[in-house]
């Protein structure tokens, strides 16, 4: 019997693995599992520990748990530090390997964000949301409506900083992320960093008298890409500044204790390869380790499984080596690099791409995904690797199709790359309606991946192709940039002749019924293309931008949209008015489905009202879904059910589009008959 297609409901059975850890020794790891609740409905987890050996038995850590995630072993390996939402937010537990022994270090009402061991295992330092800003604090003072609230919303929010939101964290209301140490066995947590600023990742000295932070203290900080890099003395609560001048993030003290690693970039333009940088500890230049290797450290490969997460940098036990993820065209590998900036591929990457690792005794534990598995956990010791996890075994009762791969001639010669994936039951002697899918960023990539929305999209008919145009991640930092205040220029260019030349190579393409969607640039894009083509016959824009000059100073990263996009729009908003999408809107006759969050502080909701309010009024086939409180991580990590509907949305649009039935029975049709 032919196998089911994925649905949209099927995203309550997926569990995804993230966020691996190696003990100590390396003889064990532990990792988070999370999960959609279809009854709650809400995002669930728990952390599960096995040995680092094939059959290994698998436990988890604790039951019965809302979610619990990003477990950090202590240095002696009895315990971990795990963050458990407990009320409406997540705070720090320690608890035993054996599930016994727990202690709740915190009770912050914002929730803590990450923690690690201090190396004697005596103490934990972790990020927390604090108030730092005690003047734009106006709260409202009645108890919180529910229990998924802090405290309500507040009575007014003072705003003096372009740094004042954050997509999926929200409006800050005068809190900012700081550093705190606790006991490992409970006390009063003791603040380290305070003030109107926040830290961005931190690392102990390995003597524990110091912690490396990242931030700027400075009031016109939110006026710079640029960051700080300090050393906070712990027993002082003072900070010494080591670094500053790049774009830092991910610091990482040495084992040795003479340096502190972070990732960069070469200045602060968009579209630049993050790189791997080291500086002395006691403060001076730094020099780049990989300035010679033209892949962006902290490289990923675009899924809708997991959400956006901070790129990892991790030393060697010796001091000599970092370890990082390494971008390719369609995928992401794991590398290493010496002091001498002689980089090495730990982990090869052909058609998967590694999401998350950790490195301990001379192991590699890492997360990797692939075309047709969300994610497992595999373990290397540099002479074999080994798959520990099968995360998602009923998917071998379902039809995923593997993608056959694509490479594509621009206009001027360069190469494009792409991939599709072709319906249950394929016959080329047939012809098929096809959805191209379009890569937000831009500076992302699409490639050999877990996608569920394409996967539902292949079991309901349609041949979905995805390519990376010029401006996508993987294929060197001038492919990267090439994009770079040209939106919609040679980029919108590559889409529309690699569309061409596979329909032509192809053969079994229904040129009538075409669809094309993306998410955010992608969003753009699609609003563009149905803006100066006619060829597609529905089309669905996802957390979109219409008007570049109404969105300039919207979004919550401004100084990257003006390097990014184009200057300010004051006095002449010409440079971005050109290539607004809502400019063209009496052109638009494709029938246009806008998805957005409604708490989407990157690409505002009102970038999708204002395309809808203008296609409504000329008379055209326009629909707006809006999702009440998600954030742009909607179709990555917005609750259960939202993810769900937001899919059905999409096939439902297509099915009704371009298999001219009604919405849902293509999906229906495709799980029975597949």
């Amino acid at each position: 019997m032919p196998l089911p297609s994925l649905t949209s409901e099927d995203l309550y059975l997926f569990r995804w693995v993230d966020h691996v850890r190696l003990s100590p020794t390396g003889d064990r790891v532990a990792y988070q599992v999370t999960w959609g609740d279809e009854v709650v409905p809400q995002n669930r987890g728990g952390v599960v520990i096995a040995g680092a050996e094939p059959g290994s038995p698998a436990r988890e850590l604790r039951s019965d748990v809302r979610r619990d995630h990003s477990p950090e072993w202590s240095p002696d390996g009895t315990r971990l530090a795990v963050l458990s939402r407990l009320g409406a937010r997540d705070q720090l537990v320690a608890v035993g390997v054996d599930g016994d022994d727990f202690i709740q270090l915190t009770n912050i009402p914002d929730g803590v964000l990450a923690a690690h061991w201090s190396p004697d295992g005596r103490t934990l330092a972790f990020a927390a949301r604090v108030v730092g800003d005690p003047e734009a604090v106006v709260d409202d003072p009645r108890p919180p409506e529910s229990d998924e609230q802090s405290r309500r919303p507040p009575i007014a929010r003072v705003v003096r900083s372009l740094s004042y939101k954050h997509d999926g964290v929200g409006y800050f209301d005068g809190r900012h992320t700081h550093l705190f140490v606790v006991g490992a066995r409970g006390g009063e947590p003791s603040q380290l960093t305070d003030g109107p600023w926040s830290i961005d990742g931190f690392s102990w000295s390995p003597d524990g008298r110091s912690i490396a932070v990242v931030g700027d203290p400075d009031p016109d900080a939110d006026l710079r890409r640029s960051t700080r890099l300090y050393a906070v003395d712990v027993a002082a609560a003072s900070r010494r500044l080591v670094a500053e001048g790049l774009k830092m993030t991910s610091p990482t003290w040495s084992p040795r204790g003479d340096l502190i690693a972070f990732l960069a970039p070469i200045g602060e333009g968009t579209g630049a390869h993050e790189r791997v940088w080291v500086v002395s500890a006691a403060g001076g230049q730094p020099r780049c380790l990989t300035e010679a290797f033209d892949r962006s450290a902290g490289g990923a490969v675009i899924t809708d499984t997991r959400g956006g997460q901070g790129a990892r940098l991790e030393w060697s036990d010796e001091g000599d080596r970092l370890y990082f993820q390494a971008s390719g065209p369609g995928v992401a590998e794991l590398c290493s690099v010496d002091l001498d900036g002689q980089v090495a591929v730990e982990l090869v990457s052909e058609r998967r791409s590694v999401y998350d690792f950790d490195v301990r005794a001379n192991r590699i534990a890492a997360c990797v995904t692939d075309a047709t598995c969300p994610g497992d956990v595999i373990v290397s010791d540099g002479r074999q690797e080994l798959r520990l996890t099968d995360a998602n075994p009923w998917l071998r009762e379902r039809f995923v199709p593997e993608p056959d791969r694509h490479l594509f001639a621009a206009a001027d010669g360069l190469k494009i790359e792409g991939w599709a994936l072709k319906p249950p039951g394929f016959d080329p002697s047939r012809q098929y309606p096809l959805v191209m899918q379009i890569h937000g960023g831009p500076h992302g990539q699409y490639g050999w991946a877990f996608f569920h929305e394409f996967q539902v999209l292949a079991g309901m008919g349609f041949v979905v192709l995805y390519v990376n145009p010029r401006g996508s991640d993987g294929y060197g930092e001038a492919f990267k940039q090439a994009c770079v205040r040209d939106w919609a220029g040679r980029d919108y260019q590559d889409l529309m002749t690699a569309l061409d030349q596979f329909i032509e190579r192809t053969g079994w393409v229904d040129t009538s019924r075409l669809g094309v969607a993306g998410g955010s640039y992608g969003g753009f894009m699609t609003n563009w293309a149905v803006g100066h083509t006619d060829r597609f016959a529905a089309a669905v824009s996802m957390r979109s931008i219409s008007n570049l000059v109404s969105e300039f100073a919207q979004t919550d990263i401004v100084l990257w949209g003006e390097l990014e996009m184009g200057p300010q729009p004051w006095p002449d908003p010409d440079e971005l008015w050109q290539r607004s999408p809502i400019r063209y809107v009496r052109d638009i006759h494709t029938p246009l489905l806008l998805l957005h969050g409604e708490a989407d502080l990157r690409c505002a909701v009102s970038q999708a009202e204002e395309l809808f309010g203008a296609l409504r009024l000329l008379g055209r086939e326009v629909e707006m879904v809006r999702f009440p409180g998600e954030s742009h991580e909607l179709s990555r990590n917005g609750r259960p059910d939202r993810r769900v509907e937001r899919l059905r949305r999409i096939a439902g649009w297509f099915a009704r589009h371009l298999l001219r039935e009604e919405p849902g029975k293509a999906e229906q049709e495709a799980t029975a008959v597949a």
